[in-house]
């Protein structure tokens, strides 16, 4: 079963750690030969699973994703037969994290909501970025909205640094630079995300992104999001 509890009620603040917790089971098929297209990457389509712990909540769980520059994106948890648990909607500089199951939502900027559930405040553009391994330039170090990134011997974009926040990769694909585990740090927060399939430059399909529906949902805090996890 699928639950998003904190682990330390009264203690929620506005930059929160991961406060969702998916237990799921997987299994890892051989990783493909990827390599990202010459003219650079536009979006990012795939599923992945994460193992974060935080201050107040950790995440172990299972999500599909896509993330389309400028500013556009879309998570999914799932639960252990596959039905939606929660959405996380981008677009521009705003994100819904959506309970579909109980029609309420919680609106706040990108970072903030990315924050909460990765424990790194990423853009929807830094994912694409992060997730295809397409950082900048072919330098040593680049800096890149906000990041300054290093490259390995290989010429692979291998870590990342902005403020209080930083990825590193600890494995990659077979093929030219794309990350298959990535290790995340944040304040308080520390754990990877591990990418299972991925896609580059999907067809657009603008639906996945849209947020009309939610005019029909309740609107809540993301403390009274919080509270009613919490029952």
């Amino acid at each position: 079963m699928t639950s998003v509890r904190p682990v330390d009620r009264g203690r929620v603040r506005r930059v929160a750690a991961p406060l969702i917790v998916l237990l799921l089971t997987a299994c890892a098929p051989r990783p493909p030969r990827l390599v990202p297209p010459s003219g650079g990457v536009e979006a990012v389509e795939g599923f992945g699973s994460a193992s974060i712990a935080g201050v107040e909540a950790s995440i172990k769980g299972k999500f599909g994703f896509v993330f389309r520059r400028p500013g556009l994106g879309r998570v999914e948890g799932v639960d252990p037969i596959g039905r939606t648990a929660f959405l996380i909607l981008f677009r521009a500089d705003r994100a819904w994290f959506v309970l579909p199951s109980q029609k309420i939502y919680a609106e706040d900027e990108a970072g903030v909501m990315m924050e909460r559930f990765l424990g790194v405040a990423l853009l929807p553009d830094d994912a694409v970025r992060l997730l295809s391994g397409t950082w900048g330039a072919s330098a040593n170090a680049a800096e890149e909205n906000g990041w300054s990134v290093e490259r390995d011997a290989g010429g692979r974009a291998a870590r990342g640094v902005h403020g209080g926040f930083s990825f590193t990769v600890r494995e990659f694909f077979p093929g030219d630079g794309v990350p298959r585990e990535i290790g995340l740090e944040g304040p308080g927060t520390s754990g990877r995300v591990k990418v299972l399939k991925l896609g580059f430059d999907p067809p657009p399909r603008e639906e996945s992104f849209d947020v009309t529906f939610l005019r029909v949902f309740a609107p809540k805090t993301w403390e009274e999001i919080l509270e009613l996890l919490d029952r």
